[in-house]
């Protein structure tokens, strides 16, 4: 009885030859590409057992999606579902009704899930991070009944329980429960990129340390005060880093107490505890004061679940978005797009035709400048230097955008 938004602000992707507008609910919106008219509402419950989803699903080449969202498992206990949406098939016929869950993880408290903002993903395996953020559901199923209540009342901080990584694999899928990987506690919205190496799966991740909210320091009261303000509440809320994590995937009881990870390539570490569990830290690979480096994007189509080198983001000054930035995660060398009053959205990133180097390609971002005569633009930078090629400005002011993509033209 409860009414589920169906506002589909987050992110657009293709599910077979169709694309959809999203949020993190049971419900997706199929859109025109060209006119963006709606055309259907779409529940995923109608398919599947999920509450609701990510808006990050990970897409293969033969356009096979995958998805991850939370569900009430067996004796009302909770549970992480995986999906799988298959590609198009020649019958025209809807993919989504063919959609399946195909690994449940359990949860590690039955009445809270963490929240989940995306995950990652390799050849063989699905990684999923269990955060200290969490949904009380009690109080999310009588938040609509008690006036003033909103979603944001419904989160609340584990302080105990620190992450947890779970690892599960795609084919035959199942749940690797034998590896518990755990570490300190952060908050987290995206994965990077997740690989495998020489038996250890690697995972790039953008954080902000510790269990409180980040969420707790974006309301508009804090976000409306002056600079000087703003920049004091930022101080208090969890510092962002992005931190590379290695998970060894060969583990003995004998080997307890050392380090696992043999990587010549990485400071990251896992140390196996007399429970089982192995404890991870991880290596830094951006951090600077109160500087995010977030909104990742790298060359989807060569690198996701592969080894890479490049990554692209959008630069959070105290929660602000004033800069674009391209991270080598190899060597930690940054370059910087800045220019003064101008505010970017995530950069997509849109490989050259036939390009072999990984960063051959640009970057697409929307762009707001509040006051000029063209208050908004899309720019194009050039991925190997981040340097602007062009801009097309409009006489519209448009919302700061999350997230987006970028759908070729019709081939004549």
């Amino acid at each position: 009885g409860i009414e589920v938004t169906d506002n589909c602000l987050v992110n657009v992707y293709p599910i077979g030859e169709d694309f959809y507008a999203v949020t993190e609910t049971n419900y997706i919106t199929k859109v025109d590409p060209d006119s963006l008219e709606t055309l259907k509402k779409v529940d995923l419950c109608k398919y599947l057992s999920i509450n609701g989803v990510t808006a990050h699903p990970h897409t293969e080449a033969d356009g096979t999606v995958y998805n991850i969202g939370n569900c009430f498992g067996k004796n009302m206990s909770l549970a992480y579902n995986v999906i799988k949406i298959p590609p198009a098939e020649k019958d025209k016929s809807d993919p989504i009704e063919k959609s399946q869950v195909v690994v449940q993880l359990p949860s590690s408290e039955r009445l809270k899930p963490s929240y989940i903002h995306s995950f990652g993903i390799t050849e063989n395996y699905f990684v999923f991070v269990e955060q200290p953020v969490k949904i009380n559901l009690l109080k999310f199923l009588s938040a609509w009944s008690v006036r003033g209540a909103t979603y944001m009342d419904c989160f609340e901080s584990n302080e105990s329980m620190g992450t947890w990584f779970h690892l599960a694999t795609k084919e035959p899928a199942g749940y690797m429960k034998s590896h518990k990987y755990r570490t300190s506690a952060f908050n987290l919205f995206h994965h990077i990129n997740a690989y495998e190496d020489q038996g250890f799966i690697v995972v790039d991740l953008c954080t902000w340390k510790g269990h409180d909210f980040v969420y707790n320091y974006l309301y508009l009261a804090n976000l409306r005060e002056e600079w000087e303000e703003v920049k004091k509440a930022a101080m208090r809320a969890p510092q962002p880093e992005v931190r590379r994590y290695v998970l060894p995937l060969d583990i003995h009881r004998e080997e307890q107490g050392r380090n696992l990870v043999s990587l010549s390539y990485t400071t990251a570490t896992a140390v196996l505890h007399s429970d089982g569990t192995v404890w991870l830290e991880p290596e830094v690979l951006f951090s600077g004061p109160r500087q995010a480096f977030e909104f990742p994007q790298i060359n989807y189509s060569k690198c996701c679940g592969r080894k890479y080198s490049f990554a692209y983001g959008l630069g959070l000054n105290h929660f602000i978005p004033d800069r674009i930035v391209k991270l080598n995660v190899q060597t930690k060398e940054t370059w910087l797009w800045q220019e003064e009053d101008c505010y970017p959205s995530e950069p997509l990133f849109v490989p050259t035709p036939g390009a072999t180097e990984e960063d051959d390609g640009v970057l697409l971002s929307i762009v707001v400048k509040p006051g000029a005569e063209r208050p908004g633009f899309l720019l194009v930078l050039d991925a190997m230097k981040l340097t602007e090629l062009a801009r097309a400005e409009v006489n519209t002011v448009i919302p700061v955008t999350l997230h987006g993509m970028y759908k070729p033209p019709p081939s004549s």
